[in-house]
């Protein structure tokens, strides 16, 4: 288990260390690591996705696609809670001498929340669309790695949030059927906002 631990902290090491160089790369990490712009960007790219349908039935995959990915959001965020009430590890600039790009977050380092958040877009939306899912995956990579070298996330951190997002995804998959209302009922309001619309032109 320790050469575990010694293993990750090397590679905190040596991404960690590359802060602090280059002010256009620190400041784009700062803005990748942020609690709004990759959050606000996802979420902006799942609404287009959820409305990229040309028709009924590719009207009713993308919105079946968007209630997954939220039902992937709501169990990763609880079996996060469950496994921080369990695991306790602290932020790697409380251990170590870092070099902090962002302010010092008070909550538990294992697993990495926003890892698990944004890679959960990436697992639930992956069976509904390549290209969006690409886009997810691309943002919550650029996001779990801006973490590490802003100083606030261990790389295991990471790896274990990706995992999660993996099993949350795979678990709402199974839950489908509690989403059904919510998928008819997008759906026919979406068609009907489709309907006036065209009835207008």
């Amino acid at each position: 288990m320790s050469w575990i631990l010694e293993l990750d902290y090397a590679l905190f090491r040596a991404i960690n260390g590359l802060a602090g160089k280059n002010a256009l790369l620190d400041g784009a990490m700062k803005g990748l690591c942020n609690d709004h712009f990759v959050p606000f960007t996802l979420g902006f790219a799942l609404v287009i996705f959820a409305l990229s349908g040309r028709n009924r039935r590719e009207d009713g995959e993308r919105i079946k696609g968007t209630v997954e990915v939220f039902l992937a959001i709501v169990v990763s965020a609880l079996l996060l809670q469950i496994i921080t009430s369990f695991i306790h590890r602290s932020r790697p600039f409380v251990d170590h001498e870092v070099n902090l790009l962002f302010y010092r977050p008070t909550d538990w380092s294992f697993p990495s929340n926003p890892a698990t958040a944004t890679f959960s877009f990436f697992f639930a939306a992956r069976p509904y669309h390549r290209g969006y899912s690409r886009l997810f995956l691309a943002l919550a990579a650029a996001m779990s790695f801006a973490r590490v070298f802003c100083g606030v996330h261990y790389p295991g951190d990471v790896l274990a949030g990706i995992v999660l997002a993996a099993f949350s995804a795979w678990l709402a998959r199974r839950l489908e059927p509690l989403g059904s209302p919510f998928h008819r009922t997008l759906a026919y309001g979406l068609e009907r906002a489709r309907s006036r619309i065209l009835s207008r032109e």
